[in-house]
């Protein structure tokens, strides 16, 4: 596949431009996985051009999962760069945590009229980073936000568990797993402590074009038909 990479520093986001190969008019964003050239987003690349536009994956930095008031600008730059190369028309896909991000993103952008939130959450959660610290593989970050906007945090569900405390209760339930993927202590509990506030649930209602919401009740991660039901 034909490539072109793009770096924060230079281009205002991390990303690669996977060209359809048959050539297109239109465009998807797809945030997939930990980085835009791993295997995931070349998967999500070869599938998006199988139905005839360009891919454009991007992620908050390589090899990263942290999400850590990760600018929404840098999806704004990754939609003027799609307009000005030839791209009429613009959409964009996510899972799980990024499906969140898919979601904020298209309510922010009126460019964006095609939005697939696979298994997203219908607000926004506080920053977390990914690594090792403390014997731990991931933590929550204090007073900081998934997502920002022009410099300032987005209003967040903080998680109920603070670190260490936070990787210890995926361990407990996962049986010493470490295996975030089947541990939905941290949201259903975080959910009880206390009510969402208006601010940081994501403005679905200010989605232009199309939305598809998809996600299972039986979701081992967090309760995303709960989530899907609320959009709805």
């Amino acid at each position: 596949m034909k490539k072109q990479f793009f770096e924060i520093e230079k281009d205002g986001f991390y990303g690669t431009y996977y060209e359809n190969p048959n050539g297109a008019d239109c465009a998807f964003i797809g945030l997939f996985g930990d980085d835009p050239n791993d295997f995931m987003a070349k998967c999500g690349a070869k599938w998006l051009h199988k139905n005839g536009v360009n891919a454009l994956c991007v992620s908050p930095g390589r090899k990263n999962y942290s999400h850590v008031n990760n600018p929404l600008e840098r999806i704004e730059s990754a939609i003027a760069w799609l307009k000005s190369h030839g791209n009429r028309k613009i959409g964009i896909m996510g899972m799980s945590t990024a499906g969140m991000d898919s979601l904020v993103a298209a309510s922010y952008f009126p460019d964006i009229t095609l939005t697939f939130g696979l298994t997203a959450s219908d607000f926004v959660w506080q920053g977390f980073e990914q690594g090792k610290k403390d014997g731990c593989k991931e933590w929550p970050i204090p007073g900081a936000s998934t997502l920002s906007w022009r410099g300032e945090p987005l209003a967040y569900m903080p998680f109920v568990y603070e670190h260490p405390v936070y990787w210890q209760k995926i361990e407990e339930e996962t049986k010493g797993s470490g295996d975030i993927e089947r541990s939905t202590c941290l949201f259903i509990d975080s959910e009880k402590a206390r009510e969402h506030t208006e601010e940081e649930m994501i403005k679905v209602e200010n989605i232009r074009g199309k939305l598809f919401l998809i996600g299972a009740d039986d979701d081992s991660f967090w309760e995303a038909g709960k989530y899907i039901r609320r959009m709805d």
